[in-house]
């Protein structure tokens, strides 16, 4: 899991994955020296810290420098093994901070280690997970909180889910911090640092009764390059490699449409759908 506080100005990762990544703000290097002379610019907006925000990346063969507005800034090595806070001496770290740091800076810097940040909320049962894919309010976390309460269910994620491929398997890494939940409630605390990930669920919402449908290659594919978090903010690199793993991952993922009418009383039919599958 992780140690620390970005208020340390320190921070490191320990374990298997993240132990990879490496925190540290007491070297303030000047953008021009990490970026390079060949610099790629993305902007968008997006949430974070629960607040709709203009988000850019500017990346060379030096780096990638990441500005959220209202936050500091943030450097990312090319590697992604190293990610740096770049506010001045005298600034004082902001609240938005921990949620640009553990939001797109972490999700970019795994990226660059060819580590995918699904955004999804995902179960297991009978050591297979199953991730739920989906907009935001499409019921994706209702679902999951729903499933992890009945007998033989366990949560392993509430929003992004990190996932690599390992031919011939796709695997999860349940211990990136659900930033919506509690320290005492993140769900990787009683999980291993890596499980398999066997199948996806694209939710669908309807008026009808629940109804499973199997997809395509292509369709897994295309829900895959949908769901990842942080696209807008890739390199053209990234964003190729990204192309890569989703095509090799549909090959190994049994992936379904969900038809989901988000109401309560139809959880327990789809409890009864995914038990099947699992």
């Amino acid at each position: 899991m992780f140690s620390g506080n970005i208020q340390t100005r320190r921070l490191r990762f320990v374990g298997s994955l993240f132990g990879r990544v490496n925190f540290d703000s007491d070297i303030r290097p000047t953008r021009k020296f990490y970026l390079g002379k060949s610099v790629n610019a993305r902007f968008t907006s997006g949430y974070v810290s629960e607040d709709n925000r203009k988000v850019e990346a500017w990346s060379g063969d030096l780096g990638t420098i990441l500005k959220v507005e209202g936050g500091s800034d943030f450097y990312i090595s090319p590697d992604g093994k190293q990610i740096e806070w770049l506010g001045d001496e005298c600034d004082s770290i902001k609240e938005i901070d921990n949620g640009i740091l553990f939001g797109p800076a972490l999700v970019i810097a795994l990226a660059m280690q060819d580590t995918w940040s699904m955004h999804t909320s995902a179960v297991m049962a009978e050591g297979r997970v199953i991730a739920f894919l989906g907009e935001s309010g499409q019921g994706k976390s209702t679902l999951a909180a729903f499933l992890s309460r009945k007998s033989g269910w366990q949560l392993v994620a509430d929003d992004i889910l990190p996932v690599t491929y390992e031919d011939p398997k796709v695997t999860a890494w349940p211990r990136f911090p659900q930033l919506k939940l509690p320290a005492d409630a993140q769900p990787g605390l009683a999980l291993s640092e890596k499980l398999s990930l066997s199948r996806i669920c694209l939710l669908s919402p309807t008026d009808r009764d629940p109804k499973l449908h199997l997809l395509s290659r292509g369709e897994t594919v295309q829900a895959l390059l949908s769901h990842t978090a942080g696209t807008r903010l890739f390199s053209p690199e990234l964003l190729s490699k990204h192309l890569d793993f989703c095509a090799h991952a549909a090959g190994h993922l049994a992936a379904y449409r969900l038809d989901y009418p988000h109401r309560k009383d139809a959880l327990p039919v789809v409890q009864k759908l995914l038990e099947d599958i699992c």
